[in-house]
């Protein structure tokens, strides 16, 4: 592992945390270009963080624009009208909200495990490391961590796995195999897609059931050029979130089968998910979802070439390999809360920074708010505010 990427991943814990979880929506982040007066750039987030006036704005202008009919505990109207949407654009048979991405996984996994306990997941996945075991204690399945420290994990170490299972003196079955790309706890990083692939066909080969944690599936697409449904082809089950890109207050969207997923909205029930109206949910992630990814990949292209333009003397660029939208911007020379204030004063909010060795540690994450400004001016912008 070559220097720079050794001191990305082993930052402070504090830093590590804005790596590893959901950055906190502590600055007022408002509606893409074309959907509000502002013209602010936000630096952090998935998403743009619809603050509360802004949400219910947005709720008013959707409901005005075409009679709507509200679901019952998740069932029909809006809701119903948003699983077909995103079982298309996932290319999926059938798609069913849940109130967490968390539940979504949980009961994704139960299914398609069944009567074989044992599920294969990656040692940093959120289902293994962030849902207090709840797969264990809730529905008695036996996670088998791999590839600790490592977003990808090979066939080979599978295999290794299952020859072991079936070798004990009491039969335990694998029943399926989750991954989770992009992987929230290794700074956005990516499973290799050639090694996915790989996976899925001989576990489907073995009888073994596969599921895509994709809860940023969608950012996946913008760096990679590979569809949604093409990215998740290979699972049986895919999960996106509804709320990290697409600005929803909650929810989640879990496709696959029809054999899996019809009749799941009472598993969604008995585990407390059944939400009397879900529709605002649903109506804001639809909205939002249409024409992702063309946006996502353009603010890309924004990005690369502020990185290209701003990286000099003062203020150095660190990315992780085979990564997707999170990367760090490392500024010395500069204090930090003046920097903030002066890029502020422009309508460019940074993140709170994290204090390191060679200076102030920005975790900076494209979303579709850097499509208000161009590479160029967002340089210079940086340049500015650091000279004054």
């Amino acid at each position: 592992m070559d220097k720079s990427r050794r001191q990305f991943l082993e930052m402070s814990g504090a830093a590590a945390a804005a790596l590893g979880l959901p950055l906190p929506h502590a600055e007022a982040q408002p509606q893409p270009a074309g959907a509000s007066s502002t013209s602010s750039v936000y630096l952090a987030g998935d998403g743009i963080g619809l603050q509360p006036a802004e949400y219910a704005g947005e709720l008013a202008r959707l409901c005005a624009a075409s009679a709507l009919t509200p679901d019952e505990y998740g069932l029909g109207g809006i809701v119903a009208d948003a699983e077909v949407f995103f079982a298309k654009l996932l290319g999926k048979e059938r798609a069913v909200f849940m109130p967490t991405g968390t539940l979504a996984n949980h009961l994704a996994i139960r299914a398609l495990a069944g009567d074989r306990r044992r599920i294969i997941v990656q040692d940093v996945s959120h289902v293994y490391n962030d849902t207090g075991d709840g797969c264990q204690a809730l529905s008695s399945l036996t996670l088998l961590p791999l590839a600790p420290e490592r977003a990808t994990f090979t066939w080979a170490e599978v295999e290794r796995v299952l020859s072991r299972t079936a070798s004990g003196r009491v039969a335990t079955a694998v029943g399926a195999i989750s991954i989770e790309s992009p992987v929230r706890r290794r700074a956005g990083e990516l499973f290799d897609r050639a090694e996915m692939e790989a996976i899925c066909t001989e576990a489907r080969r073995r009888g073994i059931r596969s599921h895509l944690d994709g809860a940023r599936l969608f950012i996946a697409s913008a760096y990679t050029e590979i569809s949604p449904a093409e990215y998740a082809a290979p699972f049986d089950t895919v999960y996106v979130s509804l709320w990290k890109c697409f600005n929803s207050q909650n929810g989640a969207i879990l496709a696959g089968p029809a054999s899996v997923l019809d009749g799941l909205f009472h598993v969604r029930r008995m585990f407390g998910g059944a939400l009397w109206n879900a529709w605002p949910f649903a109506l804001i992630a639809k909205r939002y979802a249409e024409g992702f990814v063309e946006r996502l990949t353009s603010a890309v292209t924004v990005s690369e070439a502020f990185m290209r333009e701003v990286a000099g003397p003062r203020i150095n660029i660190e990315r992780v390999p085979n990564g997707s939208n999170i990367f760090r911007l490392i500024v010395n020379g500069r204090p930090p809360d003046a920097l903030r204030d002066r890029l502020r004063a422009a309508s460019i909010v940074l993140p709170p920074p994290v204090m390191g060795p060679d200076g102030a540690v920005f975790v900076l994450q494209v979303n579709e708010s850097w499509n208000r400004t161009t590479g160029a001016r967002l340089a210079e912008a940086f340049n500015r505010a650091m000279a004054g």
